[in-house]
C-alpha cells in the first residue's frame, strides 16, 4: 500500500498485518499526516478506510479532508462553513474557491470512508467494529489517532504500561487477522524538551518502548527544526524511520513540506515548486 508521498514509499513497503506507529511531540503534525494518508489511500486510490478518532470530533476531522483536498486556505474555508450553516451572508469568494471547494466535498463524499469518533473507546471495540467493516466494507486500512487514549478493560488489575503493551498486542493481532495495515499515532513523553537535540528517539516512548518495538513494524517519528528554531523559517518535517521491519534504528530520514494552512504535508519537490 502506498501512503501517496513517494520518497517516504520508497522507503517503506506498507503490507497487510503491519503495525505502523507515527509518534511526535505536540504540534509536530502526526494527526495530519494520519488524515493525509487516509485521503491518499481513499480519496485518490479508492481503497476503504477506517478512520477512528479518539480526540477530534466530525466535523473538524471532515472539514481537515476538505481543506486538504481542495487546497483552499483553512481560514477560508471557515468563512465557507459559517455559511453553510447560515451564520453569515454568501461570501464574496473567487470562481476559483467556489471550484475547489465543490471539488473537496464531492471528492470526500464519493471516498470509501468510514470514521468513528467514539470517545472514550477500549481496544475491544475498536477490534470489533474493525472486524465488521472489514466483513461489511472489505476497508483495506484502520488509522487510529491516538494510542494513550485508547482504553483497557478496567476489570483487569494492570499498570497504565501493561495495558499498552496488551493494546499494542491486539492492534498487531488485528492487522494481522484481518491482513491490514494498521497505523496508530502516538505521544511522546517530555524528554526531547530536556535536551539539546530535539530530535525523537526510540527511549522517548519511556516505559511503553519496549513493547513499542516489540510489536510495531515501523515507527516513524516527525520533527520540525523550526518549531524549537524560529530562526529557522523552514516548514520542512524530517520523516525519521526509526524502525522498518527486523531493523530498529535510525534507519533514514526523509522530508516533507509542511503547509498547516491547508492541514497538509506535500512531497519536498511539489512543496518547492509551490
Amino acid at each position: 500500500m502506498k501512503t501517496g508521498f513517494h520518497n517516504l514509499d520508497n522507503n517503506i513497503k506498507i503490507k497487510g498485518g503491519d503495525l505502523i506507529i507515527i509518534a511526535s511531540r505536540p504540534a509536530m503534525g502526526k494527526t495530519t499526516l494520519a488524515l493525509n494518508i487516509l485521503g491518499n489511500v481513499a480519496i485518490k486510490d479508492k481503497k476503504p478506510v477506517a478512520f477512528f478518532s479518539l480526540e477530534e470530533n466530525m466535523e473538524n476531522i471532515v472539514n481537515k479532508l476538505i481543506i486538504r483536498t481542495s487546497m483552499v486556505e483553512a481560514d477560508k474555508f471557515k468563512i465557507y462553513d459559517q455559511y453553510q450553516k447560515g451564520q453569515i451572508l454568501k461570501p464574496e469568494f473567487t470562481d476559483d474557491d467556489w471550484d475547489r471547494i465543490s471539488y473537496g466535498v464531492n471528492s470526500l463524499k464519493d471516498a470509501p470512508i468510514f470514521i468513528d469518533v467514539t470517545a472514550p473507546q477500549t481496544i475491544d471495540n475498536i477490534f470489533k467494529k474493525s472486524c465488521e467493516l472489514k466483513e461489511k466494507e472489505n476497508i483495506e486500512l484502520i488509522i487510529i489517532d491516538y494510542l494513550q487514549l485508547i482504553q483497557f478493560d478496567k476489570r483487569k488489575a494492570l499498570s497504565r504500561d501493561n495495558e499498552i503493551d496488551e493494546i499494542l498486542q491486539k492492534l498487531k493481532t488485528l492487522a494481522k487477522e484481518l491482513n491490514v495495515p494498521v497505523i496508530v499515532t502516538s505521544q511522546l513523553s517530555r524528554r526531547p524538551e530536556e535536551r539539546e537535540d530535539k530530535r525523537p528517539v526510540i527511549t522517548d516512548f519511556t516505559n511503553t518502548a519496549s513493547s513499542i518495538l516489540k510489536y510495531a513494524d515501523k515507527i516513524l517519528f516527525l520533527y520540525r527544526d523550526s518549531y524549537y528554531n524560529k530562526e529557522n523559517k523552514s516548514n520542512i518535517t524530517d520523516i525519521i524511520i526509526a524502525k522498518n521491519g527486523n531493523k530498529n534504528e535510525n534507519i533514514s530520514t526523509i522530508k516533507l513540506g509542511w503547509m498547516p494552512e491547508y492541514f497538509m504535508f506535500g512531497n519536498t519537490i511539489d512543496f518547492e515548486r509551490n
